[in-house]
């Protein structure tokens, strides 16, 4: 530290040592009292200085990057393109990156492709402020085919430049599950599949301003929330199997009719519209930006009703929170522990997680009102192999938002993520967010693993705004007894609202929704690729064949469902025929309405598929070989009176039981020579029994059983206490 005497006032300026920036700051010297006060001054409020009290690489580690308008233009094509030259089949990479650029104009940089766990975005309060040329997400797999280009976005930013017939002019976002389009300004014609030919299973986009169209001719579905399209889908399929609208507007030359529901006379098999002409309720997800102050900062958009468009404009930001990301944010970077970020949290931190994958040994705990858990890069939550309750445990609180993240299995956990331990509790006036959030059960590690719920909402009031709920069909470790799981989604909370919803491959039901008055709006679902015995894939205690894609729990009396397509894909069933009584099981009430639903066939021919669409109504893709056929119900409806209902009053109905203390697992399945069962039960009992219910084994205690004499073939495993059993579960020798 060193000073200058400038009589009663001195100027000190502290070396940051790290950085070698200095400080200004100036201190008054009052020598009229019995002792020297020193009184500090803080000079440093200038952007250049603020800015600076600590470097981009120091503040966000090394996954960040984080761009110039003064930077060399080559260097940054040659960064990004690199990375994704490198990434190009890395499906299942553990590398994650952010790429973020300041307010300037980067068109001279040229063409960048983004790859698999990449983030692109723009610094400025507004897409304007951030100028580059165009973006591209090639096909990683053959034939052009998109539909494994996963775990990409891009947000805040223009694509800048005019589009002509050449399609290398457009803006190329040819992408499937898990790759949203956010706050994007496109100048250049937007186009969602690679070429000409590209086959792809798409895709989200909210929040956007397209000065040209936005199509493809490929896409299986796609949705759009609170965008602009100028030129709406024209040269263009006008959809696919199920294209999406919902609180879109459009410009003056489009004809609405081409961008409206359209069902009843479409023809069926393709080109199928959907439009929904407001958004009920919905908070846009939160971004980083720079602030005038030259300091990092968190836009926290506000909640919106019956709304239609983006929820900004020239000169405007839109209505919402800024939060400096230094004084009111905790930034994670790799290496940081569970244990750290939950000191955090109960300091009343707010997250930043930057791009890594994180092995969580306890779940974060979100107790206080308003947190915020931002993620960028894919930056990735895995419950460890001593975390058996989940990633992300949030509480009875209001306005939580968490956004952007990756999560993960390598291990067992009941859940990925569980939100709210009370549906009672109104949190309408400031509900929860959950944006942008994907969820994957195998597929990374080789080992077997397991998940009873992905995604597990007890709170009511809760948004979701775009989910992928993946178990995985391909990768390693996948099968029907390697990488298990029931439900991607429970809902038991009443009044949730979920917009953009992908969820896939799960072993029961899809989607259960137990919660009253809840609103879906875009539903896409494939059947489990994997299913080798009809047995094993029962419902309704056995009596019902397969699981409905889509559940509302019987008692349900309301509830709203818009915009549904689901698919079977019964293609690794070793020659098995596996048939799905209804594609969507709801209550027969009036209150329960269904809009718009689809099956689509994509099984191998003879390999069975869903009897009806919906409660036993309008046969469907069982009865028919031939990929890409298409049926479906425009409008559904119960015939019952449903019974009155309101929001039960506080403490009327008792809180979810969120955490499991003692789950049992038992694994490997199949089994090749140790059976293990693992609880922190005591006094546990373990049986084998063959699937005549005859008892071949019994223990006490959980030490590893031995396999190796049993023949192949399937075995019922049962664990009890004295209280009774605690699981029990098929196995494979």
């Amino acid at each position: 530290m060193t000073a200058t005497d400038k009589g009663d006032c001195s100027i000190i300026l502290i070396r940051h040592f790290k950085s070698d920036i200095y400080i200004l700051t100036s201190y008054y010297i009052v020598r009229k009292l019995p002792f020297l006060l020193l009184i500090l001054i803080s000079v440093c409020c200038t952007s250049n200085l603020s800015s600076q009290t600590i470097s981009d690489a120091d503040l966000f580690g090394p996954n960040v990057y984080i761009f110039s308008p003064t930077d060399d233009m080559n260097m940054i094509r040659t960064t990004i393109n690199n990375i994704h030259t490198a990434m190009l089949h890395d499906e299942f990479s553990t590398k994650r990156y952010a790429f973020y650029f300041k307010p300037g104009d980067y068109t001279q940089a040229g063409l960048l492709n983004i790859a698999y766990y990449t983030h692109i975005g723009g610094l400025g309060k507004l897409p304007y402020d951030v100028r580059i040329s165009n973006v591209y997400t090639p096909a990683p797999s053959p034939n052009n085919n998109a539909t494994c280009t996963f775990w990409r976005s891009a947000e805040n930013f223009t694509v800048a430049g005019n589009s002509t017939g050449d399609m290398n002019t457009w803006f190329q976002w040819a992408v499937s599950q898990a790759a949203p389009l956010r706050r994007i300004n496109s100048e250049r014609r937007a186009h969602y599949q690679w070429w000409y030919d590209g086959w792809c299973s798409g895709g989200f986009t909210g929040d956007c301003y397209f000065h040209d169209r936005a199509g493809s001719w490929s896409q299986q579905q796609w949705y759009f929330r609170n965008s602009y399209v100028e030129l709406g889908s024209k040269d263009y399929s006008a959809g696919g199997w199920n294209l999406c609208y919902q609180g879109v507007t459009f410009g003056p030359t489009v004809n609405t009719a081409s961008v409206s529901d359209n069902w009843t006379t479409s023809g069926g098999a393709w080109n199928n519209v959907s439009r929904v002409e407001t958004t009920p309720v919905v908070r846009e997800k939160p971004f980083l930006f720079l602030g005038d102050d030259g300091r990092y900062k968190v836009f926290r958009p506000a909640l919106r009703t019956n709304s239609k468009g983006p929820s900004w404009g020239t000169g405007n930001m839109g209505a919402g929170d800024t939060f400096d990301l230094q004084d009111d944010f905790y930034v994670v970077k790799p290496g940081t522990t569970a244990e750290t970020m939950n000191q955090q949290l109960s300091a009343g931190k707010n997250l930043f997680i930057t791009p890594g994958m994180y092995e969580l040994s306890e779940p974060l705990l979100v107790n206080r009102a308003n947190t915020i858990i931002l993620g960028t890069g894919y930056a990735t939550l895995i419950p460890a192999s001593s975390n058996s309750s989940s990633a992300i445990i949030v509480g009875d609180v209001d306005g939580v938002t968490i956004a952007s993240l990756l999560f993960d299995a390598h291990y067992n956990s009941r859940t990925l993520l569980q939100v709210g331990t009370n549906v009672t509790t109104d949190h309408s006036a400031n509900p929860t967010l959950l944006a942008d959030l994907f969820f994957r059960v195998g597929g990374f590690v080789t080992t077997n693993v397991n998940v009873d719920i992905a995604l597990e909402i007890n709170s009511s009031d809760v948004i979701g705004d775009h989910f992928w709920i993946w178990r995985a069909d391909h990768g390693q470790g996948v099968g029907w007894f390697k990488n298990t799981a029931k439900n991607g989604l429970v809902v038991n909370g009443h009044y949730v609202t979920i917009y953009g919803l992908f969820n896939e491959h799960f072993q029961q039901y899809g989607t259960l929704w137990n919660g009253e008055k809840g609103r879906l709006y875009f539903y896409q679902n494939e059947t489990p690729y994997d299913v080798l015995n009809q047995n094993d894939y029962m419902s309704h205690d056995g009596t019902v064949k397969g699981y409905a894609a889509y559940k509302v729990a019987d008692n349900v009396n309301y509830h709203d469902a818009s915009m549904l397509g689901i698919y079977d894909v019964f293609v690794n069933t070793q020659g098995a025929r596996i048939a799905v009584t209804n594609s969507m099981e709801v209550p027969n009430s009036k209150g329960v309405k269904v809009h718009n639903a689809c099956d689509v066939r994509i099984s191998s021919d003879n390999m069975g598929g869903f009897l009806s669409v919906i409660n036993g109504q309008v046969p469907s893709t069982y009865y028919v070989n031939g990929a890409g056929k298409r049926f479906y119900v425009v409008d559904y409806a119960g015939t019952q009176e449903p019974q009155s209902w309101e929001r039960p009053s506080q403490g009327t109905t008792t809180n979810v039981q969120l955490i499991d203390d003692k789950p049992v697992y038992v694994y490997p399945n199949p089994v090749v020579t140790q059976l293990i069962i693992d609880t922190k039960e005591t006094d546990v009992r373990v049986e084998i029994s063959d699937m005549n219910g005859k008892k071949l084994y019994s223990q006490t205690g959980v030490s590893p059983i031995s396999m190796e004499s049993y023949e192949k073939g399937m075995y019922i495993v049962t664990v009890s206490t004295k209280t009774g059993v605690l699981k029990t579960v098929k196995i494979m020798k």
